[in-house]
C-alpha cells in the first residue's frame, strides 16, 4: 500500500512548549525552590539551636563546675590571694590554651567544639553559606543592673561568656533564645560594649543579616562579639 502521510512541514516540526505550559513549568520550579529554601532554613535554625544548647550552654555549664570545685575562685585566678575575677582582675579574657588547660586542671569537662583540641571553638555556616569560626572566652566586666532608686542603674562586676564570630542572625538568635526577647543591653545576653550602659531605654543590635563587610554584596557578613551572663 502506498504511504499517503505528508512529510512534517518545518512549522510542525520547530513547534514547542505553549505559554501555558512555560508557565506550569515555571510554577513547579518555584515550587521546588521554595521547598528547598524552607527546608535550608529549617536545617539551619536547627543548627543555631544546637550550637546554643551544647556549646553555649554547654560552656556555662563548665563554668559553673569550675567555680564549683575551686569554691568561688575564678578561672586564672591566683589560689593563694584571690582577687575574685577572671584572669585576676577586670577585663582581662581568659582564652584559647590557657582557658582550656584551666578548666581541665580543674576537671571540667568540656563541651565538644570544632575539635577534640579546640573545645572553645565551633565553626557554622550563615544565611548565605558564608563559614564563621565562634570563640569562648571566660572574661570579668562591669554589667549593668538595676540600681536601688526605680530608673536608675548602676554596673557591677560580673563574670560572663565572651562570644566572639556571631554573624547578627545568630546573635539575635542568641538572645532571643537566653531571654525571651531581642535586646542589645539588657536581659543575661548582650552586645560587647553595651553591656555597662546607664540608660533605660532598649537598645538594638548594631548590625543586622543585611550588613555585609566591605559594605558590598559579595562581602563576607559582618561579626559581633557578645557576652552571655555565667556568674556574679
Amino acid at each position: 500500500m502506498r504511504n499517503t502521510r505528508r512529510p512534517a512541514t518545518s512549522r510542525q516540526r520547530l513547534a514547542g512548549f505553549t505559554l501555558v505550559e512555560l508557565s506550569l513549568v515555571l510554577v513547579v520550579i518555584s515550587i521546588l525552590i521554595g521547598a528547598v529554601m524552607g527546608g535550608m532554613n529549617v536545617y539551619r535554625q536547627a543548627m543555631t539551636q544546637r550550637m546554643y544548647s551544647d556549646f553555649v550552654l554547654g560552656w556555662r555549664a563548665a563554668y559553673l563546675s569550675f567555680v564549683s570545685n575551686s569554691y568561688g575562685i575564678q578561672p586564672g585566678d591566683s589560689t593563694t590571694s584571690p582577687s575574685y575575677a577572671v584572669g585576676g582582675a577586670l577585663n582581662t579574657p581568659l582564652c584559647g590554651d590557657a582557658l582550656i588547660n584551666a578548666m581541665l586542671a580543674q576537671g571540667v569537662s568540656l563541651p565538644h567544639g570544632r575539635a577534640a583540641e579546640m573545645p572553645d571553638r565551633y565553626v557554622y555556616t550563615d544565611k548565605s553559606g558564608t563559614p564563621h569560626e565562634v570563640q569562648v572566652c571566660l572574661e570579668t566586666v562591669l554589667w549593668s543592673l538595676p540600681a536601688t532608686t526605680v530608673g536608675t542603674f548602676q554596673a557591677v562586676p560580673r563574670h560572663v561568656l565572651r562570644i566572639t564570630g556571631l554573624a547578627p542572625s545568630v546573635a539575635l538568635a542568641f538572645d532571643a533564645m537566653t531571654d525571651g526577647r531581642i535586646d542589645a543591653s539588657f536581659g543575661e545576653f548582650r552586645e560587647a560594649g553595651s553591656e555597662a550602659g546607664q540608660g533605660a531605654a532598649s537598645t538594638d543590635w548594631s548590625q543586622d543579616e543585611t550588613a555585609s563587610m566591605r559594605n558590598a554584596d559579595e562581602g563576607e557578613s559582618v561579626e559581633l562579639t557578645a557576652y552571655l551572663l555565667v556568674g556574679r
